[in-house]
Formats: structure tokens, C-alpha cells, sequence
């Protein structure tokens, strides 16, 4: 008996003693990376500051799906934390709540996440954009140490005229990080004027070819395009798409809004599909008809081809969403805007969807609150405000973001 009974004793004990070595490690791997500020950010500087150290702020958004992977995959990574807790005083900062719409608007923050080096001034020294793999994080945040590879630095030297090949390609790479391309444009251009664009058909300097963007017609394009089966080669599937599809559908965008009538637009799409194939980036032709139709004033027929897009999808959970994102393009479209025979069309619209409570009713509402700020009825904006709130409320929904914030300031302020 005695032992039976120390043998059950010694199994509770141990299976006590493993759940808490168990939890223990648990506990280490959530210990294990980068380590946020539970402050302010002005106490988050003011420790930065104490500390000698430069400030790392996450700057977020609820929705953002970058963000929320980087939270959840990124930061939690034993490398990623070990380097950002010893180099930084770290922060994540949502930029529409509380002190994060200020920061928001002080930092010029226009892409989720946006991720900042911060020095103890508050100057903005280094900034990454977009969501990024440990490997990537970490040489971005070692380039915000470096003051020679800070990007604020770079763009002083640059500005002063340093237009040396090593240094230009340092710069293109930070400009890169921080996704501005319309400067990686420039400077890639820089760098392949220094050589030729022969010189650059290699894996590792590829990217400067990709940077530079060369536009539909120009010399440098019809060489990628006489080397297409190279290039592959050279890039991931989609990068390799990307170098064909942007220049030739920004020139078809231009040939739209240009061209006077839909059957030479639709020559100049399949001449362009002989170049290269774009069916892959979705209907090109539908999109660029629309162009078409408002440049040449054919509202409503752009009105009605957009409806029977819509009512293509009844049934489907893009169906409501479908007649907000037309409505969005309506109010942001001047010839739609003012077309008071559209907008009064639509309203009617919004109004029937607004009237069925299966689907209905949530962004029915939101679609007559915008309608009806642009009209200036301050009461029926309300009214749609208020009850796409509660509805969106009870549903489940975020209520607290930023367009939601403005548009309810908007018409409160008519």
C-alpha cells in the first residue's frame, strides 16, 4: 500500500513539476522577442534619450493584415528580439487612436506598417516600409545605426551631389526599404546612365533595372523586352511580370483617357497583349474602357456598365462592397459628382439596399451618409451615420478607424 501510494504521489508530483518547466518555457519563448514600451511616446523618447539609444516606433493600423503578420510571426522571433532590445527602445503606436493621429500626421505616414528610427530629438533618422522578413528587419534596423547608411543621411549626401556608383546603390537600397519609388526611379536611372543596362542583367543587381521603372517605348524597355526568356531568369514569377505589366499598363492608361474612340483602344490592348501577356493581372480591358468612358464623357454609360458589374455579383459577399466602391468613385470623380442625375440615381439605390436588414442595411446606411454629406443635408447624413454605427455595431464591426472618425466630423461640422 505504502508504495502504491508513493508511486501516485511521485506521478502528481512530476506531472506538476513538468506543466510548470512546460509553462516556463512557454513563457521564455514570449519573453524571447522584441520587447514594446507599455508608455507614451514622449516617455518612450525621453527613455530612448536617457539610455543613448535611438527610438523604434511600429507605426499600425487595426486593419493593416502586414502589420497584424509582422506582429505576430515578426517581432516575436528570438533574433528579431535580441537585436531590437539591445540596440533600441522599442514602441508600437496604433496611427489611428489616441496620440498615433497626431504622430500619424507629424511623421507623414501613408503605408502600413511604417516602420520609424527615431533619434532622441524626435527627428525621423531611418524609415522602413512594409511588412519584412527577419533577415530584412534587422539589416534595415543595423542601416539606421550605421550613420553612414541612415537614410537621412543619404539623401543630405545625395542632395549635396554625390552621385558615386557605390553610394548610389547604398541609397537605391534604402529607398527601397522604405518603398519610395518614385526616387529608386531617379536614382536607378542614375546608376544604369553610368554603365549600360547590359552590365545589370544579373541576379544581385537586377533590382536596379526593377527600381528604374523604364517607361513603354523607351530603348531601355524594348531591350527587356527583346530579352524576356533573361529576365525570367533573373526574378520570381511576379517580379517578373511587374517589370512588363507597369510600364505597358501606364501607358494604356494614357492611351485611354487620350484615344477618341473604344475600338482604338481596344487595337492598342491587343497590340500591347502581343508584347506581352497581361491576362494574368486581371481584366485590363474593363478597367481601361472606364478610363475611356470619363475622359470622353460617357458617363452614363461608365454608370450603367458599373451597375451591371454589381448586380453580376448578387449573392456574393462582394456584392454590397461592389456599390460602395462605386459610390466612393462617384463622389471622388468630379464629372460623376456632378451629375446630379447619377448621384440621385444612386441614392435611390442606397436607399433599397439600405432597406434590407440581411444585407443591406449596414453599408446601405454608410453609402447614404457620404451621399448626403455631398448634398449637405446635414440631418439625412446623420441619420445614415447613426444608424449604420449601431448596425455595424451590433454586427460585430470596427467603428473606431479613421475614415469612420473623419466622416462623422464632417457632417457633424456642416
Amino acid at each position: 500500500m505504502f508504495k502504491s501510494h508513493t508511486t501516485k504521489s511521485n506521478n502528481y508530483y512530476m506531472k506538476k513539476i513538468f506543466t510548470l518547466l512546460a509553462i516556463g518555457v512557454l513563457n521564455l519563448s514570449f519573453c524571447q522577442g522584441v520587447s514594446f514600451e507599455k508608455t507614451s511616446f514622449k516617455e518612450a523618447l525621453q527613455k530612448a534619450k536617457k539610455e543613448n539609444k535611438i527610438l523604434f516606433m511600429d507605426c499600425y493600423t487595426t486593419w493593416c493584415g502586414p502589420c497584424k503578420w509582422m506582429t505576430k510571426e515578426i517581432f516575436p522571433l528570438k533574433e528579431v528580439g535580441d537585436f531590437f532590445n539591445e540596440n533600441f527602445i522599442n514602441i508600437k503606436i496604433d496611427m489611428e487612436k489616441g496620440e498615433g493621429i497626431a504622430l500619424n500626421s507629424k511623421y507623414e505616414i501613408t503605408a502600413y506598417p511604417s516602420l520609424l528610427f527615431i533619434d532622441s530629438e524626435g527627428k525621423e533618422i531611418h524609415k522602413l516600409v512594409g511588412g519584412k522578413y527577419a533577415p530584412d528587419l534587422i539589416e534595415g534596423a543595423k542601416a539606421a545605426i550605421n550613420p553612414n547608411t541612415r537614410i537621412d543621411r543619404l539623401k543630405e549626401e545625395y542632395n549635396n551631389g554625390n552621385k558615386n556608383y557605390d553610394f548610389l546603390v547604398i541609397y537605391l537600397k534604402a529607398l527601397k526599404a522604405e518603398n519610395n519609388t518614385k526616387n529608386m526611379a531617379i536614382v536607378a536611372k542614375e546608376i544604369i546612365e553610368q554603365s549600360s543596362i547590359e552590365k545589370f542583367m544579373t541576379k544581385d543587381l537586377f533590382f536596379i533595372i526593377d527600381a528604374a521603372n523604364f517607361s513603354y517605348g523607351t530603348e531601355e524597355f524594348n531591350y527587356l523586352l527583346n530579352n524576356k526568356e533573361k529576365v525570367k531568369t533573373l526574378t520570381k514569377e511576379y517580379d517578373y511580370g511587374m517589370v512588363y505589366f507597369r510600364p505597358i499598363s501606364a501607358h494604356l492608361k494614357k492611351y485611354a483617357k487620350e484615344c477618341k474612340s473604344i475600338e482604338a483602344l481596344h487595337l492598342e490592348i491587343e497590340n500591347s497583349n502581343v508584347l506581352f501577356d497581361m491576362s494574368k493581372f486581371g481584366n485590363i480591358k474593363k478597367s481601361l474602357n472606364y478610363e475611356f468612358y470619363i475622359a470622353n464623357n460617357q458617363l452614363q454609360t461608365w454608370y450603367d456598365n458599373k451597375l451591371k458589374d454589381a448586380e453580376a455579383l448578387k449573392g456574393e459577399k462582394q456584392y454590397i462592397y461592389m456599390y460602395n466602391g462605386i459610390c466612393d468613385e462617384i463622389l471622388r470623380t468630379p464629372k460623376l459628382a456632378t451629375s446630379n442625375e447619377i448621384v440621385d440615381d444612386f441614392i435611390t439605390i442606397a436607399q433599397n439596399l439600405a432597406a434590407n436588414r440581411e444585407y443591406g442595411i449596414i453599408m446601405g446606411n454608410l453609402m447614404l451618409a457620404k451621399l448626403y454629406l455631398y448634398k449637405k443635408d446635414k440631418k439625412k447624413a446623420q441619420t445614415g451615420f447613426d444608424i449604420f454605427f449601431e448596425e455595424n455595431k451590433k454586427a460585430g464591426g470596427n467603428n473606431d478607424y479613421l475614415l469612420l472618425r473623419n466622416l462623422r466630423k464632417a457632417i457633424e461640422n456642416l
